[in-house]
């Protein structure tokens, strides 16, 4: 039997930590399950390694090895309920632009050879799970595309605003104001949604919930945006909400009702193209860039301030993946309470399924 030793608990307690972090990132944020309080798995994690060296001492080994591959397992069963969730919406919104079936069907077959091929590699599929993870919180999306430019690009005044790609900050004012589709708030513009809610019930009896937008209306006239020096107009098609909190929060049934408001009195700060047209300036999408976007200040500020701790987390989780992958891939056998790390065979290994280790 493989055997913790008392000189292996505190170190196999502390690795314990990461498999928590796993499991925290993976139940709160790719599964949508609401844990309370988020650190309880940091608690778990390190319970069971000690409770199985005390009342199991023969197979704590395993129990440690167990609770190690219940992070693969957590993370494929995340992995398909997101593929099919995907599949869905894009098929649904796929179906509302009135796209041909040739192309929807094309893009189902896509999508579902990019799953058998996860289920080839097999265990090794946690690692590209991961490294999509990291990647996707770095490469270019629409927030990430935002943040990017606004850390490289000067606030500039309103005022003397260069045309081109710009960052501007200031208070929202209407032109010609909307009311609110659900609280009928006065505003300058609104985005209101609703999702279905789905709950699910775990062998404990804990609920948990998951939402899917099932629809959205945005409410949106052109207005102007202010600061010390002068306004501009804003043409807001195709403008980006970034980290805008609801206002309105309501649950009735299997549905909930979310309203985001852009009012007259938050800061913002916008990322756009200045644009010279009809004898004067305005604020609109970049189409070169792809970018127009806007955030509270407030909420700006905070991201920036916080930033290098991000980067540290991202670096750390990598190290974490790389370790986990260096004790995956390389062969051990125990030796009582000895564990050798044996030579690797790489070509081997990369050429049949790593699932044929479990038959």
């Amino acid at each position: 039997m493989f055997e913790i030793t008392i000189q292996m608990l505190p170190f196999l307690m502390l690795f314990s930590l990461g498999i928590a972090l796993f499991h925290t990132v993976i139940l709160t944020g790719l599964l949508e399950l609401k844990i309370r309080p988020t650190w309880i798995m940091f608690i778990i994690d390190p319970l069971i390694i000690a409770l199985g060296y005390y009342f199991f001492p023969h197979q704590s080994g395993f129990i440690f090895i167990g609770l190690f591959l219940s992070v693969f397992l957590l993370a494929i069963i995340a992995m398909i309920t997101k593929g099919i969730e995907s599949i869905y919406d894009s098929f649904k919104k796929a179906r509302q632009e009135k796209k041909p079936i040739w192309k929807i069907v094309l893009g189902g077959f896509g999508i579902l050879f990019i799953y058998l091929g996860f289920f080839y590699f097999g265990i090794y599929s946690i690692f590209i799970i991961f490294f999509i993870i990291i990647l996707g919180s770095i490469l270019p999306s629409n927030k990430n595309r935002f943040f990017f430019y606004q850390r490289n690009l000067p606030t500039s005044k309103i005022k003397s605003v260069a045309i081109g790609l710009a960052e501007i900050c200031g208070k929202a004012k209407a032109i010609e104001p909307v009311f609110s589709s659900y609280s009928t708030t006065k505003c300058v513009g609104y985005i209101y949604t609703v999702d279905e809610i789905t709950e699910s019930r775990d062998d404990d009896g804990k609920t948990s919930k998951s939402y899917r937008e099932i629809k959205r209306k945005i409410g949106f006239n052109n207005f102007l945006l202010e600061d010390d020096s002068g306004s501009i107009e804003v043409v807001p098609d195709k403008i980006e909400w970034i980290s805008f909190w609801p206002v309105t929060e309501i649950e009735t049934g299997n549905l909930r009702y979310r309203e985001y408001i852009l009012d007259e009195k938050t800061e913002i700060l916008m990322i756009g193209q200045a644009f010279y047209e009809d004898a004067k300036t305005i604020f609109r999408y970049d189409d070169n860039k792809k970018l127009f976007g806007m955030a509270p200040l407030e909420w700006v500020n905070f991201a920036n301030k916080w930033r290098p701790l991000k980067l540290k987390a991202v670096a750390t989780l990598l190290c974490i993946a790389l370790f986990s992958a260096f004790i995956i891939l390389i062969p051990v056998k125990a030796s009582g309470t000895k564990l050798i790390f044996e030579s690797v065979n790489w070509k081997e290994n990369f050429s049949k399924n790593p699932f044929d280790f479990f038959k």
